[in-house]
């Protein structure tokens, strides 16, 4: 007789064998069909009290066995007393045998614990305490082996769910984990986009930024920090290192003299070239009666042949034909159609040696002109009512019109062979000064008058002379020096200062050292705010060219080489070309895009100067290298110069005289006072174009420029309304970028950097492809401040009087309406920058 337990002893029992039989539950709902454990059968017969059977598991039964109804269980108390210790107690090896049941059950969740055992079917003996009483329960039966229970929880369902249910929530667990990391990787991507905007912006949009007061200080600083005194030293020393120097030592010395100042990053740039010297001999004239004289005026002795000096030698025509030639002395004046149509009517030209000045039209353009009349060569003087100092100087040219005539690669193919082209034009042209014309045949004098009387020879007066030229072309190498400041904002935006050096074979003139020095001032004073906390927002490229003389070769061969990317990227130029002519009058040059800037600057620099303040602002055809970057790049160009008479239509083209002996610029300017102007002036202008966020480009005065040009000239009038209707454009582009809307600091990184191409590129819709020669390929400029008409349509008109044809003047007209039109379109498309939809760009 098992001795009687304390219920709460039973009650303990019966909960420890609830949990355990839930959690054999939860894991055979978990575990394959094959991996079942056996079931225990509850069962109640007939006489007996209930007790457990060991029953097999039920292969053939299937999954949706059917529920046992719950009639089939007595329903008036069904009672459980199990002592599970006194039980186990009594169940031992012997009390098992082997039945058709036996399942071998090695379960893997419990790491092998369970080994495979014997298990018999086989009665309890019931205890004698009553059983538990349990209502309202229902035998359930287990998928496999009919496993039947009471159920007295009634959440044990949900503990002992199916395999579904815990996979239904591991796929959730998985997917929001995925969704997790997809919005963590989103936001993270939002972030890094977020702040990589924003380190753009602190470099980009700084350029939709006005100046701020504090740039605007530094750029004043910068101008005022420029003193005669400080380009009296430069001048000084620059003039020292070019005594007894080659041109090479010359540019080397500026770079490290740029270096000094603080600008780092200086290139030197060789070029090998071929370049038409001087012969071994003068050039001489000879009269009938044998006198010989040089150019200069000077009679050909025995005592200044032995002499040979490089002062003879340096008065000729670089790239003029070479040979002797006797003609008789034809004065053309100054070579204009009008003055050729008069000398045509009275006598035959052929071979014939015209007598010539400089002046008016541009000297290839005359020359081109006697060619084609049959003269054989050509006389070349100043008349001294245009340039009264330079009376009796000698002077060089050179034929070449703005390009390297002979390349270095022909040159070193053929010029070991001697075939080497040695002229630009079939005539031979010598320099010659009024001196020696007054030696040769009888001029009018001045009678004492205030007026100047202009060189002519009477129509009476007949001279024959004999002309000897000769020249050596030789392969020379040439130097370009570079000086880079890169911009903060744009660096691939360059704005060019540029300014020549000696050149070759003329060390007596030193007009260069002016440009020089004033350069070197500039670079001093930009070098001293660029130490401290302010950079350009562009990139400033400072440039001294070597072969200016020889055609603006230097400059010529390295925006050949950079075409296409300067083409691009070149903003503006700003000329330093012989700045310092005189100190009478100011002239300033600027495109029509620029003279805005232009005037608001000489307002601002000149105020204590007359001259200087009332200087006119005009679109004249350009000399030296400033001209190769208007008709190649099509970029504006600025440049100023004082000179000594005020510009008329006939001095326009004196500066393509290059004289020998060249007055000292200390002489004319000994205070340094016109040096500190053109340094101020022109430090203005490219620091404003540098850092301004969008560049002072005017569209408006371009348009307003065709428009008088247009209307000044009769033949154009089937232009007007075209011209008209691109005034109108140009306007509405005008008022849409003047807008406060429009404000840099209000607009797109994006659109301002479009709208400074576009302002940029504007002045490209207005070249030509075939401009005559010597004229400028951009129709904008002028040949003088009085004409008020296209240069291309002034040439046209005046070959069309004198061939008696309209071709060519109906070719010019469709050549000026194509630039017309070209602009206007530009005009139009370039509006779509001031939409608001970022998609119409």
């Amino acid at each position: 007789m098992p001795q009687e337990q304390h219920p709460f002893h039973h009650f303990t029992k019966i909960v420890w064998c609830s949990c355990l039989i839930c959690f054999v539950g939860r894991r055979n709902s978990l575990m394959p069909e094959s991996m079942k454990p056996i079931s225990v059968h509850y069962r109640e017969e007939e006489g007996k009290d209930l007790s457990y059977h060991k029953v097999g598991s039920d292969i053939s039964a299937g999954p949706d066995f059917p529920y046992i109804e719950s009639d089939e269980v007595p329903s008036s108390g069904l009672e459980l007393e199990w002592d599970m210790e006194t039980e186990l107690e009594e169940l031992g090896d012997d009390q098992y045998q082997e039945n058709n049941f036996t399942e071998h059950f090695q379960p893997d969740s419990f790491n092998g614990h369970f080994k495979s055992d014997n298990f018999t079917d086989k009665e309890v003996k019931p205890s004698k305490k009553p059983s538990h009483s349990v209502t309202s329960s229902h035998l359930t039966i287990s998928p496999k082996g009919r496993f039947q229970r009471l159920q007295e929880e009634p959440e044990y369902f949900s503990h002992c769910a199916d395999s579904g249910s815990k996979m239904n929530s591991q796929h959730f667990c998985r997917i929001f984990k995925l969704f997790c990391t997809f919005l963590f990787v989103f936001i993270l991507g939002l972030l890094i986009g977020y702040f990589s905007k924003r380190t753009f912006c602190l470099t980009t949009c700084y350029a939709t930024e006005d100046a701020s007061s504090s740039e605007t200080q530094f750029l004043k600083d910068i101008v005022d920090s420029i003193t005669k005194q400080n380009i009296e030293k430069h001048y000084r020393y620059i003039m020292q290192i070019s005594v007894n120097k080659t041109n090479t030592d010359n540019v080397k010395e500026i770079a490290l003299l740029w270096n000094s100042l603080g600008l780092k990053e200086v290139q030197l740039v060789n070029y090998s070239v071929i370049l038409d010297l001087p012969g071994s001999t003068p050039n001489t004239i000879t009269t009938n009666n044998g006198q010989c004289y040089y150019p200069s005026g000077q009679a050909c002795d025995e005592k200044t042949k032995g002499q040979q000096s490089q002062e003879f030698l340096h008065s000729y025509a670089a790239y003029s034909a070479k040979g002797t030639l006797k003609g008789e002395i034809v004065d053309v004046q100054y070579g204009t159609v009008e003055d050729l149509q008069n000398i045509k009517l009275v006598k035959s030209v052929k071979n014939s040696i015209a007598l010539i000045k400089l002046g008016v039209l541009p000297f290839l353009y005359k020359l081109s002109l006697l060619e084609e009349l049959g003269f054989g060569a050509a006389l070349v003087y100043v008349d001294p009512c245009d340039h009264p100092e330079g009376e009796n100087d000698q002077f060089i040219m050179s034929l070449n019109n703005g390009f390297e005539p002979f390349t270095s690669d022909f040159s070193a193919k053929n010029a070991d062979h001697g075939n080497i082209p040695s002229n630009l034009t079939t005539l031979l042209v010598q320099p010659v000064t009024v001196a020696l014309l007054r030696k040769l045949c009888k001029l009018t004098e001045n009678t004492g008058t205030d007026k100047c009387l202009p060189v002519k020879l009477p129509e009476t007066e007949y001279c024959t002379v004999v002309l000897k030229i000769q020249s050596v072309p030789t392969k020379k190498e040439i130097t370009n020096s570079f000086g880079f400041l890169r911009g903060a904002v744009l660096p691939d935006r360059y704005v060019i200062l540029g300014s020549p050096h000696i050149s070759t074979y003329a060390e007596s003139n030193r007009s260069w050292v002016s440009s020089a020095a004033i350069l070197a001032s500039i670079i001093e004073s930009i070098m001293l705010k660029v130490k401290g906390p302010w950079r350009p927002k562009r990139t400033i490229i400072f440039s001294s060219w070597g072969g200016t003389f020889f055609g603006n070769i230097g400059s010529y061969k390295w925006t050949e080489e950079f075409k296409r990317l300067l083409e691009s990227n070149a903003v503006a130029y700003i000329g330093l070309q012989n700045p310092i002519r005189g100190n009478v009058s100011l002239l300033s040059i600027s495109s029509p895009s620029l003279q805005q800037l232009t005037t608001e600057v000489l307002k601002k620099v000149c105020s204590g100067m007359e001259s200087c303040y009332k200087s006119n602002v005009g679109a004249l055809q350009m000399q030296g290298d400033a001209d190769i970057f208007v008709n190649r790049l099509g970029i504006p160009a600025v440049q100023f110069v004082f000179d000594n008479v005020k510009r008329s239509e006939t001095t326009n083209f004196i500066s393509e005289a290059f004289f020998i002996a060249e007055e000292e610029t200390n002489q004319r300017d000994p205070s340094f006072y016109l040096h500190e102007y053109i340094a101020k002036l022109t430090s203005e202008v490219i620091l404003q174009v540098a850092s301004e966020p969008v560049l002072p480009f005017n569209a408006l005065d371009v348009a307003l420029e065709i428009q008088k040009n247009v209307e000044g000239d009769d033949t154009a009038h089937m232009l007007m309304e075209t011209a008209r209707s691109l005034r109108e454009t140009a306007q509405l582009f005008q008022s849409n970028e003047m807008r406060p809307a429009n404000d840099p600091k209000e607009r797109d990184p994006i659109r301002v950097r479009i709208l400074n191409d576009i302002l940029q590129n504007l002045e490209k819709n207005f070249l030509i492809q075939k401009p005559p020669i010597g004229f400028s390929r951009n129709i904008l400029y002028r040949l003088d401040e009085k004409t008020t008409r296209f240069s291309i349509l002034q040439n046209a008109k005046d070959r069309c009087n004198m061939y008696k044809s309209n071709e060519t003047l109906l070719a010019a007209l469709q050549e000026v309406l194509n630039c017309i039109t070209s602009a206007e379109l530009y005009f139009q498309e370039s509006l779509h920058v001031f939409e608001t939809d970022r998609t119409e760009i």
